[in-house]
């Protein structure tokens, strides 16, 4: 069974790293890329782990964390 993980960020290219580090391992990756979608991501697909972004536009990574709690 694959390992979901989320990572939240507004920056492509932080989503990409994190891709990249992940991809020689059985995980699936999902992203967001502010902490509306992020939201909206975990809610479907209740990933196991969440690298969250603290500042992003819309929805930052402390409200998007009080919302996840």
């Amino acid at each position: 069974m694959s390992i979901k993980i989320l990572t939240v960020d507004d920056s492509r290219t932080v989503r990409l790293i994190v891709a990249k580090a992940f991809k020689p391992f059985d995980c699936v990756i999902l992203e967001g890329s502010n902490g509306v979608e992020g939201l909206a991501v975990a809610a479907k697909e209740k990933p196991d782990i969440i690298i969250l972004d603290i500042t992003m536009p819309i929805m930052d990574g402390y409200e998007t964390l009080t919302k996840l709690k």
